[in-house]
């Protein structure tokens, strides 16, 4: 299993749990790529107006699957990578608002991911990190788009050049998340929120407004998504 997809008064959940730390990889993307064609679906018809996005009882997504990249299998590798920033474009224009539900840690891609939810609920458990520079990676331009979108500028600063851990309110103060609460609530606060929003929102003002307000970080993302082959070239060689 990988992610499912249950709707309930309006509300789509998608819970991704591939029974350990939820690896963005090729098949995880895929997963969540075919839950998220299901919810457009259903915004379409009327029938869900909001999106949770939840991790399982462990972590929300620890990143991308590094056996990927070891494989040495630069195709396989870029592919990974473009896709995990396409998921995050797509969730930050899609057409209902999407509530994540970070219910233990969101590292690297998954915590670029979280970043891209309308409203993010995360945990006492749950940190966040972008770790590429502990790990001697040097971080995608898209990825760096993303996190400066949501960011403040010292918690970016941070992020970026020193792998900060960001937890509790300190989480919250950075940008990575809009409210942290216990552990075992944070999925239920993320359907409540996701409920809320369904039964207020007009999602064609929603999703028009969210786009005009983030279109200049659309285009930066978008823009380090065309050059990311490039940049994989490099890294790789």
């Amino acid at each position: 299993m990988t992610a499912t997809y249950a709707v309930h008064e309006a509300v789509a959940t998608i819970t991704l749990d591939d029974g350990k730390v939820n690896a963005l990889s090729p098949a995880m993307q895929a997963a969540i790529n075919t839950a998220f064609d299901q919810a457009a679906a259903d915004v379409a018809a009327g029938t869900v107006k909001a999106v949770v996005l939840a991790g399982n009882g462990r972590v929300f997504s620890a990143g991308f699957e590094l056996s990927v990249f070891a494989s040495g299998d630069a195709d396989a590798g870029y592919g990974m990578l473009r896709g995990g920033f396409e998921l995050a474009l797509r969730v930050l224009t899609f057409p209902a608002p999407v509530v994540m539900a970070s219910t233990g840690p969101a590292i690297a891609m998954g915590s670029f991911l979280m970043l891209t939810g309308d409203h993010r609920v995360g945990s006492v458990k749950s940190r966040f990190q972008a770790n590429e520079v502990a790990i001697g990676m040097v971080i995608p331009q898209a990825a760096l788009e993303i996190m400066r979108m949501r960011l403040t500028p010292p918690a970016y600063s941070r992020a970026v050049s020193v792998a900060a851990v960001f937890a509790g309110d300190a989480a919250i103060d950075a940008g990575w998340a809009d409210e942290i609460v216990e552990h075992e609530a944070v999925l239920g606060r993320a359907q409540e929120i996701g409920a809320e929003y369904a039964a207020t929102l007009n999602l064609k003002a929603h999703l028009a407004s969210k786009v005009k307000a983030r279109q200049i970080g659309i285009d930066a993302i978008q823009a380090g998504i065309d050059g990311l082959a490039e940049e994989y070239k490099k890294s790789v060689s």
